[in-house]
């Protein structure tokens, strides 16, 4: 799932933001690593060519002292922040987000994605304050509710993070991913309600978004073997491949630490970071879980 960057506007014809629709083009690679008995997997997803060409064209107009505004230096920032982010170059994304803030602190989407990164390295009470101040600035920003929301099921606070999800999934109750969502985070406060509310929920009989194929498979429609099969042979170029198995191995990975089977939750995590899409918000949880798991495993070694 491609974290939402609303645009205020583009530079110089910049194309900044691509949308993450893929081109279908069969690929045989990941169905016959499924045929071997394997997990399909795809070609680790590198840099691509328009980023680096917009990444030159941006540092060049940041470099002028002078012809821009400073909303207009802001979201100049911001969008070149969202190609760092891209690239997985983190330090250089969280800065540019700094520095976009910094010349408009009145900048909602900034607020949100810097949030996203204070997760990332475990700085809840600085990760909070940027969400509260991206819904004070813009009260449209759904995603940061979702963010907010892992921040509290990350410290176990599940009352709030359950009173954001639900604000979330009530702004598009359509969207299959608010409702897995909704799952994931409701289960540790009533896991049979939440796999009730799951399994009820049906798609609309003309929405075939692929999100919905996980919900089959928790809600028992569909068998994981199956869903994996049907996985590796649809017919995605590598970009497509590789984004499908980050959201499905990041879910996937949800369901299975929920059933307790922690260990193949973990495999699934590491998967989903191979995929190297690294501006879908799975691919930055999964981080976190790994983080946790890292942590925790500290923490008995110092027992």
């Amino acid at each position: 799932m491609k974290i939402h960057f609303p645009i205020a506007f583009c530079f110089s014809g910049l194309l900044l933001i691509s949308g993450c629709q893929s081109v279908p083009k069969h690929t045989t690679s990941a169905a016959l690593n499924y045929k071997a008995g394997l997990l399909p997997i795809s070609i680790p997803v590198q840099i691509r060519y328009q980023d680096e060409v917009n990444l030159l064209r941006l540092n060049k107009l940041l470099g002028e002292k002078e012809g821009f505004s400073n909303q207009e230096r802001s979201q100049m920032f911001y969008e070149r922040g969202l190609i760092y982010d891209r690239m997985g170059l983190a330090a250089h994304s969280r800065y540019d987000l700094n520095q976009s803030i910094i010349a408009n602190p009145n900048f909602a989407p900034a607020y949100n994605i810097l949030g996203l990164y204070m997760l990332l390295s475990r700085s809840y009470e600085e990760a909070f304050e940027a969400f509260d101040s991206s819904l004070e600035l813009d009260s449209t920003m759904d995603y940061t509710y979702l963010h907010r929301a892992v921040g509290f099921y990350q410290i176990e606070r599940y009352q709030l993070a359950q009173s954001d999800i639900e604000k979330f999934y009530s702004l598009d109750p359509t969207d299959p991913y608010r409702v897995l969502w909704r799952y994931i985070i409701t289960s540790k406060i009533d896991p049979k309600n939440a796999y009730s509310t799951l399994k009820n929920t049906l798609r609309d009989k003309d929405d075939n978004r692929y999100a919905w194929s996980i919900v089959d498979v928790i809600a028992g429609r569909v068998s994981e073997n199956q869903f994996l099969k049907a996985l590796a042979n649809a017919e995605y170029d590598n970009q497509g491949l590789a984004q499908r198995l980050c959201e499905a191995y990041f879910y996937l990975g949800q369901w299975h630490k929920l059933l307790g089977d922690d260990n193949k939750a973990t495999y699934y995590f590491k998967l989903t970071t191979t995929t190297n899409i690294h501006d879908f918000v799975e691919y930055k949880y999964a981080l976190i879980e790994l983080a946790a798991d890292q942590l925790a495993i500290q923490e008995q070694q110092e027992e």
